[in-house]
C-alpha cells in the first residue's frame, strides 16, 4: 500500500555554466586623408560596449565592441592626433544543458590594448579581452515534510530542519546616466576629447518588497586637448546614479551580486551658447545591471522513518546544488616603473587586470592576477611618450572547507602615477571579487509503500529488553532498532524528556504490539 506524503516544492535557479573566455581581436586602420601621416603611435586604449547575449541549442554566445582610441604624433605638426575605431568580437561556450530560456551574466573587461605602425598611413590594432560568462535555468525540487495518515501502519517519523542559500532569480535592467559634468577651475577648458574612460560599479543596494534598489557611482577620465591649444590635460568626474530592478518575488535574507556592464557613451564638449567657454562636458552613458539574487531558507524535511508493524519500502531523491556566496579581497600594488626617458609629468595610465589565478591551502587560498600598465607622460624635453609593462599582484582570502572559487579583478579608482625621474612612481588598487561556491546535497523521501498482507512477525522475541546506554546511542536509534517507539521507551522509565537519557544509563525498551 502507497502512503501518501506531504510535498512542497522549492523553487531555485540552477547555475549550469560559469567558465573566463580569453580571446585577442585584430584589425588594420587606414588613416583617414583628413589626418596627417603617423610619426609614432602614442598610446592605445580602448573599452568595452557590450550588445548581445544568446543562448540555443546547448551553445552561449556574447558580442560586442571594444571601442580602441590610438593617439599618435604626426609628422611635421606639434601635438597629438587621435584615430578612433570600432572592433566587433563574439566569443562562445557549449554546455549541453543549455537552452533558449536560459539566462545569462556577462562581464567583458580588456586585458590590454595595442597598436604597431604598418606604415605612416596604416596600423594594426590588437585588443586582449576577457569575457566571464554565467549561465542560470529555472529549477525546482521536491521534499518530503510529512504524512497526514499512515493508514494504521505504526510508522514513527523523524523530521528535521535545514538551512539552504540558494540562487533565486537573474534580472536584468537596461539604463541610462545622463550628467553635465563641470569642469574643475583648475583645469583648461575643453577642446578636442581625445579619450574618455568609464568606471561604473554598484555601492549599496536595499531591498523593499520585490523591488532592488540600486546605488552606484560612474567615475569618468577624460583626456583632452585644451581650447586654443597648449599641453594636454586630464580631468575625473564622479556621478552618482540609482536605479530600480524588478524582482519575480519579494526577497527575505538574502544578497545579490550585481554585474554592471557599458552598453555605449557619448561625451560631448563643443562650445555653443549653452557652454561657450568649454567649461561643460554633456554625458550619456548607456548601461546593463545584471541581478543575481540568493536567498537564505529553512525547509523541514523527513529525515528517517521506520515501522514497527510492516517492512518498509522507501524510494529516495538525491538533490544536489550549489549555495554560493560572494566576497572581496584588496590588495596594492606598489611599484617604479622604468622609463625609456626623464619623465617631467604623468599624464594618463592605463591599468588593466588579466585573468586570476588560484592556489588553494587548506582554508586560505592565494589569488594572482596580472597587471597591465601603459603610460602616457610628457618626457623632460617637452615630447609625449608612453611605456607599457606587466606587473604582478597577489591577495589572500579565507575560504570554506571543500569550497571552490572562482575570481575576478578589478582595478580601483584612485590609480596613482608620479614622475621619480627616470620612472614612475605606481599606486594600483585592486579589488578581486570572489565567488565561493559550495554544494549542498539532501536525499529526500520521493515514494513510500508497504505490504499490508506480510505484517512483522514479533512471536518469537521478548516483549521487553534491558539495555545499557553507550555514547552516541539516542532514543530514535534505539526505538527503531528494538522496534519501539520513542515515547514508549520514556514512559516505561519514567523519564520526562529525552535529554534525561545519558551514556550508562540502564533503560527498560518494550516492544511496540
Amino acid at each position: 500500500m502507497d502512503i501518501y506524503l506531504n510535498k512542497e516544492k522549492i523553487n531555485y535557479v540552477k547555475n549550469v555554466l560559469n567558465t573566463s573566455l580569453p580571446n585577442e581581436e585584430t584589425m588594420e586602420m587606414i588613416v583617414p586623408d583628413a589626418l596627417p601621416d603617423i610619426l609614432r603611435i602614442v598610446d592605445t586604449d580602448a573599452i568595452v560596449y557590450l550588445r548581445s547575449k544568446a543562448t540555443d541549442n546547448g551553445r552561449v554566445s556574447v558580442s560586442g565592441v571594444a571601442a580602441a582610441t590610438v593617439l599618435y604624433a604626426p609628422e611635421g605638426e606639434s601635438g597629438v592626433r587621435k584615430m578612433e575605431l570600432e572592433i566587433p568580437f563574439t566569443t562562445s561556450a557549449n554546455d549541453p544543458e543549455l537552452t533558449q530560456n536560459t539566462r545569462v551574466t556577462a562581464s567583458v573587461n580588456v586585458v590590454s590594448a595595442d597598436a604597431s605602425m604598418i606604415n605612416p598611413r596604416k596600423i594594426i590594432v590588437r585588443v586582449e579581452l576577457l569575457t566571464d560568462i554565467g549561465c542560470y535555468n529555472d529549477a525546482d525540487f521536491l521534499i518530503s515534510s510529512g504524512m497526514d495518515d499512515d493508514n494504521d501502519a505504526g510508522i514513527e517519523m523523524m523530521t528535521d530542519n535545514c538551512d539552504i542559500f540558494t540562487t533565486t532569480g537573474v534580472k536584468e535592467k537596461t539604463f541610462v546616466i545622463s550628467d553635465e559634468l563641470s569642469v574643475p577651475g583648475s583645469n583648461p577648458p575643453v577642446g578636442e576629447i581625445l579619450k574618455f574612460r568609464v568606471n561604473i560599479t554598484p555601492e549599496d543596494t536595499k531591498i523593499v518588497g520585490s523591488k532592488l534598489i540600486l546605488r552606484g557611482n560612474s567615475n569618468v577620465s577624460l583626456l583632452y586637448n585644451p581650447v586654443g591649444g597648449g599641453e594636454m590635460a586630464k580631468a575625473d568626474f564622479s556621478a552618482e546614479f540609482s536605479q530600480i530592478v524588478e524582482l519575480d518575488t519579494p526577497v527575505g535574507e538574502g544578497s545579490f551580486n550585481i554585474i554592471l556592464m557599458l552598453t555605449n557613451a557619448y561625451f560631448d564638449a563643443e562650445q555653443s551658447p549653452h557652454n561657450p567657454d568649454g567649461r561643460m562636458v554633456i554625458m550619456e552613458v548607456h548601461a546593463v545591471a545584471q541581478c543575481v539574487a540568493s536567498e537564505r531558507k529553512q525547509i523541514a524535511y523527513i529525515s528517517d522513518l521506520y515501522s514497527t508493524k510492516f517492512k518498509l519500502e522507501q524510494e529516495t531523491t538525491d538533490y544536489i546544488f550549489d549555495s554560493k556566496s560572494n566576497m572581496k579581497a584588496n590588495a596594492v600594488f606598489h611599484g617604479v616603473m622604468e622609463t625609456p626617458s626623464n619623465v617631467s609629468r604623468v599624464i594618463m595610465l592605463n591599468v588593466h587586470t588579466g585573468s586570476v589565478s588560484q592556489e588553494t591551502n587548506q582554508n586560505s587560498m592565494l589569488l594572482r592576477c596580472p597587471l597591465y600598465v601603459n603610460a602616457v607622460y610628457a618626457s623632460d624635453d617637452g615630447r609625449i611618450m608612453s611605456s607599457m609593462r606587466q606587473y604582478e599582484i597577489e591577495s589572500n582570502a579565507e575560504i570554506g572547507a571543500n569550497s571552490k572559487c572562482s575570481a575576478t579583478a578589478n582595478c580601483g579608482k584612485d590609480v596613482y602615477g608620479v614622475a621619480v625621474g627616470s620612472g614612475i612612481e605606481l599606486r594600483v588598487p585592486v579589488e578581486f571579487n570572489i565567488a565561493e561556491i559550495n554544494q549542498k546535497q539532501i536525499r529526500t523521501l520521493s515514494n513510500l509503500s508497504y505490504n499490508e498482507a506480510e505484517p512483522l512477525d514479533y512471536s518469537k522475541s521478548p516483549s521487553l529488553i534491558v539495555y545499557r546506554t553507550a555514547k552516541g546511542d539516542t532514543l530514535w536509534k534505539l526505538a527503531k532498532k528494538h522496534h519501539s517507539t520513542s515515547k514508549l521507551i520514556l514512559s516505561a522509565n519514567g523519564i520526562e524528556k529525552e535529554e534525561n537519557v545519558g551514556a550508562g544509563q540502564l533503560l527498560i525498551i518494550p516492544k511496540k504490539r
